[in-house]
């Protein structure tokens, strides 16, 4: 049911002289609140000296923004590997993993910012295609995404579909065979094998109940190569398909 503001303001203007004569203006406005937005309608008729009228119409539409802030756990379940360039010799095998964490959400009708806190272990195979070697990689990281997301009330809940940037840093990098610390500067090169900061993209979809509880699937793809020491030589991007459930407070 529509909500209908009705204000009527009549102003009269006087006095240019008594040779000029007088000009009499009258405004009238009409406000109307629908689907989270408010619609102005203001007219104006002015009468000039000598009886000619002007009428002015003018049309304002704002937007009613109630945010509401609520904070949430998440655990998630995933797998990632690496995209990998002028490296035909070998092949980049997706490892299990996983990551918990935080998350902060600001949402107002169909939409919402959402911004999160994680702690990741990833693991992932580098294999030569012949089958003769293998390279195992396990990282710890801490990530914070940022999801701009649209959201469609159905059912005992809401679909939510998002994307949005995400920055992480490392805190541990192991290959092995040998236990290397990938993160470890080599003296006589003054670099390490990878560094630590990793940017890229990300896209999240699932359900929140009303309950609070959720299911979401998350894909994220890094935009900066990973390798240090190598980089002008080859490329090794990070990406990862996670699942998982969340609560929200």
């Amino acid at each position: 049911m529509q909500e209908i503001i009705l204000t009527s303001a009549i102003m009269l203007v006087a006095s240019f002289g008594q040779i000029i004569g007088q000009t009499t203006s009258t405004t009238t406005s009409q406000s109307q609140n629908r689907e989270g937005r408010t619609e102005t309608y203001t007219q104006t008729e002015t009468v000039q000296p000598g009886g000619r009228t002007i009428t002015t119409t003018t049309s304002t539409y704002t937007m009613n923004v109630n945010a509401n802030a609520s904070f949430g756990l998440k655990t998630n379940a995933n797998m990632s590997n690496f995209i990998i360039r002028n490296m035909s010799d070998y092949q980049s095998n997706m490892g299990f993993g996983f990551s918990t964490g935080i998350f902060l959400k600001l949402e107002s009708n169909q939409f919402a910012l959402q911004y999160e806190w994680l702690l990741h272990y990833k693991t992932s195979e580098m294999e030569n295609k012949d089958g003769q070697m293998k390279k195992d990689y396990k990282f710890w990281s801490l990530e914070l995404p940022i999801y701009f997301m649209g959201q469609i009330n159905t059912g005992s809940g809401k679909i939510f579909i998002g994307a949005g940037p995400y920055v992480s840093v490392g805190i541990d990098a192991i290959q092995s065979p040998g236990s290397i610390d990938l993160y470890r500067k080599d003296k006589t090169i003054d670099k390490s094998i990878m560094h630590r900061w990793d940017f890229g993209l990300g896209a999240i979809t699932g359900y929140e109940f009303r309950n609070g509880i959720s299911i979401n699937c998350v894909y994220q793809i890094g935009l900066i190569n990973s390798l240090s020491a190598q980089k002008n030589d080859m490329t090794m991007k990070k990406q990862a398909v996670s699942l998982g459930i969340g609560y929200k407070f």
